[in-house]
């Protein structure tokens, strides 16, 4: 994997699949090490750390975030991930751009930014769980600095995804609402207190997917009104079906696809047609209109406002200060 002669033991990596400087220093092999640089079968993660280079390509966006964090990690006595990168680790889906800075709990009250870190003041609250040997703040906590520092849509996906179903057949939520709430009121006043507020005011337990989130935000802003959510509607046929959105006195109902960003997979024939063939159903037991649109349309959001205003949705045509 790494440059080496026959007889020379491979360079040490850890649990993470990284090779640190001082590590190799201490085994005698910094020769090989930067022989292994020099050949490109090494990158720099950080200075003094190392990943291999194989044949994947290297990691980007949140994995390239995990990667560097893991590298900050350990050049620092007891580290405590926070923040965006606690949230990632508790699995919350990463929408928007990924930060390049890598967030830690300080070890007092008072944080700080520095060398591409984001110490996060430790409050008297703060709780501090251990997975899978690694020490990070709760989901509460994490997602509500995300809330505190990151975009509004980033914020709203995360916090979805931490009060909605964690699993198929699993409806229980990793944290809730009112908990969030709660810590708010509690920890309140404090800088970015206002922006923790307006993502917590739009967020939504039933929110399955961040393509959902983004499109609640998508309608807010070209000034539709706001739908109902996970709709559930008996067809003519006796089957219960859920909607994502429903607009009943308008008479259109919307589905966000999110497969092709989230999905991990891509839309066969078959579904297409058990798609469509539901779609019918709907239409003939309601007669509603039915939107239909992906990632890109409502990342863009012109092409899902343009979509909802052909179904025959009403729109302010103003949108909301955020």
């Amino acid at each position: 994997m790494t440059s080496r002669s026959d007889d020379s033991p491979p360079l040490p990596i850890d649990r993470q699949g990284l090779i640190h400087a001082s590590t190799v220093l201490r085994a005698g092999q910094q020769g090989q090490l930067v022989r292994a640089v020099r050949a490109g079968e090494l990158q720099r993660v950080r200075r003094g750390v190392y990943s291999p280079v194989g044949a994947d390509p290297p990691p980007r966006g949140a994995d390239h975030h995990v990667l560097t964090a893991f590298a900050a990690a350990a050049q620092r006595d007891h580290p405590v991930f926070a923040g965006y990168t606690s949230a990632l680790l508790h699995g919350m889906p990463a929408v928007g751009a990924v930060p390049s800075q890598v967030t830690f709990l300080a070890s007092g009250a008072s944080g700080r930014i520095r060398n591409g870190v984001i110490e996060v003041g430790r409050r008297d609250d703060t709780v501090v769980e251990t997975r899978g040997g690694v020490r990070l703040t709760s989901l509460a906590d994490a997602v509500l600095e995300v809330g505190r520092r990151s975009p509004l849509v980033t914020a709203l996906a995360m916090v979805d995804a931490a009060i909605g179903p964690r699993l198929v057949g699993d409806r229980r939520p990793a944290c809730r609402l009112d908990e969030l709430v709660a810590i708010l009121e509690r920890r309140r006043p404090f800088r970015g207190s206002l922006r923790v507020a307006a993502v917590l005011a739009r967020a939504d337990p039933a929110a399955e997917s961040p393509l959902q989130s983004l499109s609640r935000l998508r309608f807010e802003e070209y000034g539709f009104p706001p739908p109902l959510t996970q709709h559930e509607l008996a067809l003519a046929d006796g089957r219960i079906v859920r909607l994502d959105f429903a607009w009943p006195g308008l008479g259109v109902w919307g589905e966000a696809d999110g497969i092709a960003r989230y999905g991990g997979g891509q839309r066969t024939a078959a579904t297409a047609l058990e798609e469509e063939q539901r779609a019918e159903a709907i239409r003939t037991t309601t007669g509603w209109r039915c939107v239909r649109w992906g990632w890109q349309d409502a990342w863009r959001g012109v092409p899902l406002a343009r979509a909802l205003l052909d179904a025959g949705l009403t729109s302010s045509g103003r949108a909301r200060r955020r």
